[in-house]
């Protein structure tokens, strides 16, 4: 019996949404994973600069990812720099089917850790869906000896999340999206790890270094942040759609950026722009107005967020000054992110408003023919 023929059309259309389906996951999780993923990178530099080790173990797919990642920290991910010390438990099949053979397979992994791992060394957990056994076993038998223990798994509840120091947590219960989304966290980890270790391998700090990309990633934007804060920089906060950008936004940026050193603009994705203003904005869509707002020679770095209000966004950020106008003065338009801000320390300024300069004023007359 022969199966139907598969129609090219039908092919692609599966491709096309394979494909959709991994961006729009790789986007979650620069929104999800971003504070986790600089914490394990912190960890991990730590450990090496005191003379640790990375051991990272998991299975199948995990396993390749394993011993991927520990030759991009004893090779180089991207510029020459010292070898950093990462050892898969995945490659010594001498070791694997002995330790199996004698101990069961829920052990490959904890023995090797019990012989290998030393308090103040860090085990990075791989299990897709974070109830692999013996990467379970590692993790429990690490966090015992001294070890700091980072999962890198999938979304939902399960011991390995629950029993590790650190989880980076991908919001997809899908296996292939999962797996895809790990590789490109576990490449930002080996980078993130480089610049906090080896400066030489990130952008100088006398001024920041333009991106050629006008949307910062926010994994990247907080692994800066980081590197900013050692270095004394105060980061200043202001967001909006920015959908026309007019000569107000400009006297407010310029405004903005006199409170400190560095000028993050956090911009309304489309849909959030939509929900605001309504089904006929935005008139210029996200990737169009990151550019115009880049452009500007007082920003220095531009990132997107979906929420309506940038609570979360600068929660996540924490930056020195977070900027608003005058409409949000104190009996004007509720402020919900006042409160993030003094949680972690920071201040709000308010900024005057451009007389008769207004985004929804100008696509009113733009929409009139004026």
């Amino acid at each position: 019996m022969t199966s139907a023929p598969v129609e090219a059309d039908e092919l692609q259309a599966r491709v096309a949404e394979g494909l959709a389906a991994a961006i729009a996951l790789t986007e979650a999780a620069s929104r999800s994973c971003g504070e986790a993923l600089v914490r394990a990178a912190r960890t991990v530099a730590d450990s090496l600069s005191r003379g640790g080790k990375l051991l990272i173990a998991g299975n199948g797919g995990n396993a390749a990812d394993a011993q991927h990642l520990a030759a991009e920290f004893v090779g180089k991910l991207v510029n020459d720099r010292r070898p950093l010390a990462a050892v898969a438990l995945t490659t010594d099949t001498s070791a694997l089917t002995a330790i199996g053979n004698d101990y069961g397979f829920e052990q490959v992994f904890a023995r090797q850790v019990a012989a290998l791992g030393r308090p103040g060394d860090v085990l990075l957990a791989l299990s897709t869906s974070g109830r692999s056994p013996n990467v379970v076993a590692a993790a429990e038998y690490a966090r015992q000896a001294g070890i700091s223990t980072v999962a890198l798994t999938g979304g939902g509840a399960s011991p390995l999340r629950a029993g590790c120091d650190e989880a980076i947590v991908i919001p997809s219960r899908v296996t292939a999206r999962i797996q895809e989304c790990q590789l490109t966290l576990e490449h930002l980890l080996a980078e993130c790890v480089e610049a906090l270790l080896v400066p030489e391998t990130a952008p100088p700090l006398t001024e920041p270094a333009r991106s050629t990309r006008t949307l910062t990633p926010w994994p990247e934007l907080l692994v800066e942040r980081s590197r900013w804060d050692d270095a004394g920089r105060v980061v200043v906060w202001t967001s909006g759609c920015f959908d026309i950008l007019h000569v107000g936004h400009l006297r407010s940026l310029q405004m903005a950026k006199e409170f400190g050193d560095i000028l993050v603009v956090g911009l309304n994705d489309d849909e959030s722009v939509r929900r605001l203003k309504g089904d006929d904005r935005p008139i210029t869509p996200l990737p169009e107005r990151a550019d115009l707002v880049a452009a500007l020679g007082l920003v220095d770095r531009v990132v997107a967020f979906p929420e309506d209000s940038p609570e979360r966004a600068i929660g996540t950020l924490k930056p020195d000054v977070v900027c608003k106008g005058a409409d949000y003065s104190p009996g004007g338009k509720p402020m919900p992110e006042r409160e993030v801000v003094r949680s972690y320390g920071g201040r709000v300024e308010i900024l005057p408003l451009v007389a008769s300069r207004s985004t929804s004023r100008i696509a009113q007359l733009i929409a009139e023919g004026a």
